[in-house]
């Protein structure tokens, strides 16, 4: 019953998703919106092969994007990615791979058996003690401790004394599931970037990273059940430390990736030469007009050729020139 049950939230969160992008297709009066050729190259392509297999790549590589940010850009348009036009093409099993490992999720949190459930403890064991009723004429009382396993309670323990009888009650806080976690990640990580997927309309873009905002969210909750699942089942005291280590060397690397990026977007200047290696042609072109502005026409007109060097059918850039 809770697949069925976490399949209906799902279905229904799709269903919304829907209904937003048909109001936005209404507000744009029921025609897709118009790009140029460079902007979504894919799109533009005559062949369906080739456009079905550079579409189904995309959300393979946000998802690298995602995982090891080391290239990024801030334009993905034109030959930035080069379009999949044969099955021999190798980025096809990257494709295979990822989509393989989103249906190895949706499997996990949907159709998991239930005694797996008791497995996971959400971080830690419960302990609780059963202890027998002391008398007020001083003899002591004995309890047997054990070690409670939950995957949905973390339980409280208090001790009150009542007519000098003591009492031990305990308070359970509910915890969400691993599968409804790993369910609601991946609706967080996969529903906000559908509308970038071209498969209801084309976008005018190939890759942009600011659709990505949201998805980050549902990605990181995704890393963090699995750290969580991972330090569960680790029994020694050993393993765990490395695996705490190793979190943290992760988040140091990804802060330290955020403070090098926010300084590429401190001005156009440097903006526009960090997205030389992915859009040459684009990246030039815009560094030459910002050059032009700060009246280094010599270092301008040499940036106009460079992006005519890798796109020659630039007509603004031979206009500027």
């Amino acid at each position: 019953r809770k697949p069925l049950q976490l399949l209906l939230n799902v279905s229904l969160l799709a269903l919304w998703g829907v209904i937003l992008l048909a109001c936005r297709f209404y507000w744009m009066g029921n025609k897709p919106p118009n790009f140029s050729n460079s902007d979504n190259p894919a799109a533009d392509s005559p062949s369906l092969l080739t456009r079905t297999l550079t579409f189904f790549y995309l959300p393979a590589v946000n998802f690298w994007l995602l995982l090891c940010p080391d290239t990024l850009s801030f334009d993905w348009s034109m030959d930035a990615l080069p379009l999949i036009r044969t099955l021999a093409d190798c980025r096809n099993c990257y494709t295979t791979a990822f989509y393989l490992g989103l249906l190895s999720l949706a499997w996990f949190s949907l159709w998991r058996q239930e005694k797996n459930k008791l497995k996971e403890i959400n971080g830690k064991a419960h302990y609780y003690t059963n202890c027998r009723n002391g008398s007020s004429n001083g003899h002591g009382y004995h309890g047997n401790s054990h070690e409670h396993v939950n995957n949905s309670h973390v339980g409280t323990y208090i001790n009150s004394t009542h007519n000098g009888t003591k009492k031990y009650f305990e308070s359970r806080t509910p915890l969400p599931t691993t599968e409804h976690v790993v369910v609601f990640s991946l609706g967080l990580l996969a529903i906000p970037f559908l509308p970038a997927t071209n498969l209801f309309f084309y976008v005018g873009f190939v890759i942009a990273e600011r659709v990505l905002y949201i998805p980050s969210m549902g990605f990181c909750l995704l890393v963090a059940v699995g750290m969580r699942s991972l330090y569960v089942r680790l029994r020694r005291r050993s393993s765990r430390a490395i695996l705490v280590y190793c979190s943290a060397v992760l988040v140091l690397l990804f802060s330290a990736k955020t403070v090098l990026r926010n300084r590429d977007w401190q001005n156009e200047e440097m903006l526009y030469k960090s997205g030389i290696y992915v859009n040459p042609a684009k990246a030039w072109g815009n560094l030459g007009n910002v050059l032009k502005s700060q009246g280094k026409m010599d270092e301008a007109e040499q940036a106009y050729r460079n992006a005519l060097y890798y796109r020659s059918n630039m007509a603004d850039m031979l206009y500027n020139l």
